[in-house]
């Protein structure tokens, strides 16, 4: 699947050895690691292995209930999660997510970083109308939107193509849901405030919010004075 969406791929290994002096040595682009052949020791590995070949992007892969594990992995610097049982639409994502990041991160090289205003939100949600609310919200409290985005994908590509000091995120998003993209932005962005914007009140959404990283959460319809504390208790 990997080489039929366009990558070249180097080589297959099946034991943790292998895949960790294979990658020193041939310095591949993307290196993809099954959850299970890391462990028992995958933090440690994982952070060794991103530690001694910063150019290689990390996607780890693994089942629907090694998410805690893929959520470790994400906070050793991995750069994305492949779910199990794999299908072309999740590998494609999951390289096109990997590429992009790569590119944009290179392109932003050779850009010193620009001089502006010191709070620059980006905005993901689906529902139009919720952003053009949190917009208006945001900017007439003196913060800048520097893009808006309606999927999780987007996202990520929005927050690598501007210089924002934190994220409002909805929960519910196509191609990756807000707390995948949480994990995702996690990884490559360990200290980006983010604020969980979500319809869902309930304890077991609000848990797995704050679990994944998010300073803090504001529910849906949007109260400005509850949206603003939010937004400046995440920056503090």
């Amino acid at each position: 699947m990997v080489a039929h969406e366009g990558a070249r791929v180097l080589a297959s290994l099946r034991t943790p050895a292998e895949a960790l002096a294979t990658v020193a040595r041939l310095k591949p682009d993307i290196a993809i690691f099954d959850l299970h052949l890391l462990e028992p020791s995958m933090p440690e590995a994982l952070r060794a292995v991103i530690a001694d070949n910063p150019e290689t992007a990390v996607v780890v892969m693994g089942l629907d209930d090694q998410r805690a594990a893929a959520r470790m992995a994400m906070d050793c610097g991995a750069f994305g999660y492949m779910r199990k049982p794999l299908n072309e639409a999740n590998v494609l994502a999951s390289l096109l997510q990997v590429k992009a990041i790569l590119a944009c991160r290179k392109g932003l090289q050779a850009v010193p970083r620009r001089k502006g205003p010191e709070h620059r939100a980006v905005i993901v949600d689906c529902d139009a109308l919720a952003r053009g609310l949190l917009r208006i919200i945001l900017e007439e409290n003196g913060f800048e939107v520097v893009a808006e985005a309606a999927s999780g994908f987007e996202g990520l590509m929005a927050v690598e193509r501007h210089e924002a000091d934190f994220v409002c995120l909805a929960v519910d998003l196509p191609e990756i849901d807000g707390l995948n993209t949480v994990a995702c932005l996690r990884a490559v962005h360990p200290t980006l405030p983010v604020l969980m914007v979500t319809a869902h009140a309930d304890r077991e959404t609000v848990s797995a919010a704050i679990r994944s990283g998010v300073q803090d959460y504001v529910i849906k319809p949007f109260d400005a004075e509850r949206v603003i504390a939010a937004v400046r208790k995440a920056l503090a």
